[in-house]
């Protein structure tokens, strides 16, 4: 391994400089009102989060039994 003594020594961060004082930023940009959201249709909201639930379940249903077929199919094998 090398020696690290011929490499210089860490002396820190740099110093830092405060502002002058009585510095301050030159402007504030000030925002519009919010705008207002569109009105939601909850009843089409809930039809399609139980139409997403059900096409989940209906995807774990099958990988759950392809993995039980493949599951029996290595034991009937091996």
């Amino acid at each position: 391994m090398s020696d690290r003594s011929d490499l210089p020594a860490y002396e820190g961060p740099p110093v830092n400089v405060p502002p002058p004082p009585g510095w301050r930023v030159e402007s504030v940009a000030l925002t519009g009102e919010p705008r207002r959201l569109p009105p939601q249709d909850h009843a089409a909201i809930n039809a399609d989060e139980q139409r997403a639930r059900l096409v989940t379940h209906w995807i774990t249903l099958v990988s759950v039994a392809l993995m039980f077929t493949v599951l029996v199919i290595g034991l009937l094998n091996g």
